[in-house]
């Protein structure tokens, strides 16, 4: 029973993998070898582009995405490994390995901006939150999980977030299909849905899992929060998990308050993740910097240089206290901003957050 405390206590942190290029695995077919690595290769962009494009705008555009996209498919794939060719009834049959970098910041997908089959505002979308919650002992209020999660987007720079509470009622969101997210998202005008269901558990006196059962009228509670993400333009379900969350409280209903929130903070920082590694340009970040002189931003300026994740740092202008750094970065400017802190030994104060600017001032 101890073991299973220990477990129910401890952090549980799930570290989410970096966006970065996709790599699938396609076969074409073809008269020729040559044909059918072709053909590979279209299906390989085709499988980048329907996660951004809808099937109404690939329909609408077909010819247009034909000719600027999918005949060009060699010139938008970063490399690839042929697996296999095989000669069948009237050709050949190719299947390949390919990494497409479907970045926002990419090749293809600047071409489908300009070509204007892609929406711009999912770089700086509205997200609607739907996650109810429950505890197993007794009814509660309020909703701890999601509004954790909403406080976590919105710290990240999202500031189109909703917060939908009550605004929805399913029975059990985590089932439902696309059809009802697609027409709840539609409701709050969402580009982004996320949805999904907490609970929470009152699993005794907190001194039952200590050294010499204590009684310490101190109530223990565990969470866990399960969510997954929809894209209303294309109808996919592009991330889902779920966390887990303990806490501890004389007040069994605050300690459920306080997992619930734990779990949604860690539901929160997945989806940041998910959401910034789609969405976010990496050219896109901008840091602007004020301190009583250019020796303080030089401090920041360092830091910059030693964030993993920091690329191509840039100093664009400089004037009366005041320095703008344009960086590539893909993660969130929120994150850049805790980086910069731990990095920078002058005291730094985040003045102003948005989607893809960060404003500190150095003491």
């Amino acid at each position: 029973m101890k073991k299973f405390a220990v477990i129910i206590f401890a952090l549980m942190m799930i570290i989410c993998a970096e966006a970065s290029a996709k790599n699938v695995t396609v076969t074409g077919t073809g008269i020729t070898p040559s044909e059918a690595e072709n053909d590979a290769l279209r299906a390989a962009i085709e499988d980048a582009v329907g996660l951004f494009v809808d099937s109404e705008t690939l329909v609408q555009n077909s010819m247009l995405i034909n000719d600027q996209i999918y005949m060009n498919s060699r010139g938008f794939v970063n490399d690839y490994v042929v697996l296999s060719r095989e000669q069948i009834p009237n050709g050949w049959r190719v299947t390949i390995n390919a990494t497409v970098d479907d970045q926002p910041d990419s090749k293809l997908m600047n071409e489908l901006t300009r070509l204007g089959l892609i929406n711009v505002r999912l770089r700086n979308p509205k997200i609607a939150v739907y996650v109810p919650e429950q505890h197993l002992n007794y009814s509660v209020n309020g909703s701890g999980g999601e509004t954790a999660i909403v406080k976590i987007l919105l710290n990240a720079g999202f500031s189109n977030v909703v917060e939908v509470g009550t605004g929805l009622n399913y029975q059990s969101p985590m089932a439902m299909n696309v059809a009802q997210m697609k027409q709840a998202a539609e409701k709050f005008g969402a580009d982004i849905m996320i949805v999904g269901e907490s609970f929470s558990e009152g699993v005794g006196d907190l001194g039952n899992y200590l050294p010499g059962n204590q009684v310490t009228n101190m109530q223990a509670c565990r969470a866990r929060v399960e969510a997954k993400m929809f894209i209303v333009k294309t109808g996919q379900v592009i991330a889902a998990d779920g966390k887990y969350g303990s806490a501890y409280d004389n007040s069994q209903a605050i300690a459920a308050k306080k997992a619930l929130t734990s779990a949604g903070e860690q539901m929160g920082n997945y989806f940041v993740e998910q959401i910034t590694g789609m969405y976010t340009s990496r050219q896109a970040v901008e840091v602007i910097v004020y301190g009583a002189d250019f020796s303080k931003i030089n401090l920041v300026q360092n830091a910059l240089g030693k964030v993993y994740r920091a690329k191509n740092v840039n100093l664009s202008s400089y004037e009366g206290g005041r320095a703008v750094f344009n960086v590539g970065y893909d993660g969130s400017p929120q994150t850049l901003f805790n980086e910069l802190q731990a990095l920078t030994p002058a005291e730094l104060v985040l003045q102003a957050l948005a989607y893809n600017t960060l404003t500190i001032y150095v003491k």
